[in-house]
């Protein structure tokens, strides 16, 4: 049997922002009950940590066959704690699964990000590769995604504003709500499907076909969707379909 040995780290203090950087690794990141951030990582990790003025720092150093090894890091966040975060991969997964959070950015060449039911002040996710799936989630202000080559998906997003820009690859901003969206894409599909009133927003679409029509508002929201070599389909729903799978879990 395969059982993977692990180390940690435990802070001293109260942590405002957590900063790791790595090669090759599975990341994930969970609320916690404990009353201090605690990182557990595998022992073929080999890992340089600093904490200073409430900032943890992790930062992998170059072991023997360091680019080979996949290593796996687990984050416990005090779930009293609403940390800043910038997590930096080569290469890998990053997965955010509960939680408050300040200002988090995720960023590699080659990364697989997931985030389920958390909340953020803003959130950006950068890669030259990129695989984004979101479900759930509540951002203050920004949810950012950029990328040269990949998906986005954002599903039951609950933002201020939401910009997805890729050059190659589509886009789902599904079941969401946000004042602002910002969807661009030269060579890929966009699918919005947005939560409110069509005639609350101005409406910039553009594609080589468009589902869907343009639209002038003065309540200040907007929407502009861009595919240049692909399709854009944008529709509203009154109701978020969250609401109704949480009305038929109570019945």
């Amino acid at each position: 049997m395969n059982i993977k040995k692990f180390a940690a780290y435990r802070a001293k203090a109260d942590v405002v922002k957590i900063d790791i950087s790595a090669f090759c690794a599975e990341v994930a990141v969970v609320a916690s009950e404990g009353d201090k951030l605690y990182i557990k990582h595998s022992k073929n990790f080999f890992p340089h940590f600093a904490e200073n003025d409430g900032t943890v720092t992790m930062r992998q150093l170059k072991g023997p066959f360091w680019n080979l090894k996949r290593t796996t890091i687990i984050v416990h966040v005090p779930e009293c704690a609403v940390p800043g975060m910038n997590v930096n991969i080569l290469k890998g997964n990053i997965k955010i699964d509960g939680g408050i959070y300040g200002d988090v950015q995720l960023g590699g060449k080659q990364l697989k990000a997931e985030v389920y039911n958390s909340t953020f002040e803003n959130l950006t996710i950068k890669a030259d590769e990129l695989d984004v799936c979101a479900d759930g989630i509540t951002v203050k202000n920004l949810a950012n995604a950029t990328a040269a080559d990949g998906r986005v998906e954002f599903d039951k997003t609950f933002c201020k504003k939401a910009e997805c820009r890729i050059k190659k690859g589509n886009i789902g901003l599904c079941n969401s709500a946000c004042d602002f969206a910002l969807l661009n894409s030269d060579e890929g599909n966009i699918a919005a499907s947005m939560v409110g009133a069509e005639s609350d927003y101005t409406i910039s679409l553009k594609g080589a076909a468009v589902s869907g029509k343009n639209n002038h508002s003065s309540s200040g929201k907007s929407i502009k969707a861009r595919a240049e070599r692909g399709s854009v389909v944008l529709d509203f729903s009154k109701n978020s379909l969250f609401d109704d799978e949480l009305g038929e879990a109570q019945a």
